[in-house]
């Protein structure tokens, strides 16, 4: 059962105008407070990263030990909103929880840039952590919302790029499926408080365009999943995205991944980021630590 401030925070999000009634500018203005109730990381500092437009979270007690553990956060805002300062705090509570540095960059947002520019610059933003004295077997990708899509389709692309994948990915309430047609999407509508579909299919709209929604970039639940690294997907028991999870989670699967997915019970939709302000929010935060550090300590001999 969902704790009483979960519960709290749920009934506040049943008042709130939803994103439909919402022009595109006031959109991307809330959404630069996702994070207004969540708290501020401990031990961390933030410096820019004017490469990806974005910025870096790095633990003050980062490990003594070379080449450091690192990670690529991209955020959500269904392809139209967010920016690396609306998941400030939660790549912080990410850099603080596995002991890495953490870069979150800027993409490119629809309507005003369509697919597939957030993949190439997600791409991008990877590849110019490579750069930074990163080793593949001690790197993680992680996103939430659309950017846990986005973080698939950054693996996707860097595999047809012949770039090296990372050791580990992490995607916290994935929107996976532009075409927005898992069962879930219509099982769980009523249960969601915070996301619609019809909202999904806006935004797909715009991200896309003309193309199709069947691209494997652009919904990786339609993708050849062969050959990735181990996946770790958290989506709330009460998401109309908990099918978008669980088809990564069978793919990765499918293709010879150690993939895992974790249903939170009574959970909207990605609620891991509230860090501070739900007990849930704090367990998942560490639940993504210790599985990042499990699968980012080893470096290859060859």
């Amino acid at each position: 059962m969902a704790s009483a401030r979960a519960r709290e925070l749920w009934a506040s999000f049943v008042v709130e105008p939803k994103s439909l009634e919402l022009d595109l500018r006031a959109q991307r203005e809330v959404g630069e407070h996702h994070e207004d109730r969540t708290s501020e990381p401990e031990h961390v500092v933030f410096e820019p990263a004017p490469e990806v437009d974005g910025l870096w979270a790095i633990p003050t007690l980062l490990e003594q030990r070379e080449p450091p553990r690192s990670g690529l956060y991209l955020h959500g805002g269904g392809y139209i909103t967010g920016s690396p300062a609306a998941r400030r705090k939660t790549a912080g509570h990410i850099a603080h929880a596995t002991s890495a540095r953490v870069l979150v960059p800027s993409y490119r947002l629809a309507p005003e840039h369509r697919f597939p520019a957030a993949v190439q610059d997600a791409l991008h933003a990877y590849e110019l952590l490579l750069s930074r004295d990163a080793r593949s077997e001690r790197t993680f990708i992680a996103g939430d919302s659309s950017g846990g899509g986005l973080a698939v389709a950054t693996l996707l692309a860097a595999q047809q790029a012949n770039v090296p994948l990372p050791a580990a990915c992490v995607v916290i309430s994935p929107w996976a499926d532009l075409l927005c047609s898992g069962e879930s999407m219509t099982r769980r509508a009523k249960a969601d408080v915070i996301v619609a579909r019809e909202n999904l299919l806006h935004m797909a709209e715009q991200y896309l365009g003309a193309q199709d929604a069947h691209e494997p970039l652009a919904s990786p639940v339609f993708a050849k999943l062969d050959g990735l690294c181990p996946l770790l997907a958290l989506v709330g028991g009460d998401e109309i995205v908990r099918d978008d999870a669980a088809r990564l989670v069978c793919g990765f699967s499918a293709g010879g991944a150690d993939a895992t997915l974790f249903v939170g019970g009574g959970m909207q939709h990605i609620w891991p980021t509230w860090v501070g302000a739900l007990p849930e929010a704090d367990e998942a935060m560490a639940m993504v630590g210790a599985w990042v550090r499990a699968h980012t300590g080893a470096l290859r001999t060859v």
